[in-house]
């Protein structure tokens, strides 16, 4: 799962490095933190239209829609279904090494500052603008055109 590096140090004496920060294993956790949250959500759609569509619809059903505690009873099933993947997928060997090195990698991402990130906006905002109103203009010529065209052919 961590890759481990030799180095010599100053002594010559070879010691073991850890290539993987701890910042990976958050951009990890963070990314295993959407896997189940998608998850989630897909169960406790899938068990909601499950409810609606294919579990008899009378009061004293667990499952019908119309108790009270269908709600609480499609949270605790989308959360345990969710569980139960998510512990598959942790234990799964390719898996883990796959999202630790992509968490590796975006630790090493250059990011950019907050006025960087203003900049950059700023000027695809002001190109969105202009974009606009470049093809406003040819739209409007073309309509324009266009009119001249069916005027005279008419």
């Amino acid at each position: 799962m961590v890759r481990l590096a030799e180095k010599l140090d100053s002594t010559g004496e070879q010691k073991q490095m850890n290539e993987v920060s701890n910042i990976a294993y958050r951009y990890a956790a963070l990314l295993y933190g959407i896997i189940a949250a998608y998850f989630w959500y897909l169960f406790y759609s899938l068990w909601v239209f499950l409810g609606k569509h294919y579990f008899p619809q009378n009061v004293s059903s667990i499952f019908s829609l119309q108790n009270h505690n269908f709600s609480t009873v499609s949270i605790v099933v989308a959360t345990v279904l969710t569980m139960a993947v998510i512990v598959v997928l942790i234990m799964n060997k390719k898996l883990k090494t796959f999202i630790v090195d992509v968490g590796d990698e975006l630790s090493r991402v250059a990011w950019p500052t907050f006025k960087e990130a203003q900049k950059t906006t700023a000027i695809v905002i002001a190109l969105v603008i202009v974009a606009s109103i470049v093809l406003f203009l040819a739209d409007t010529v073309f309509l324009k055109i266009i009119n001249l065209i069916m005027s005279t052919a008419a």
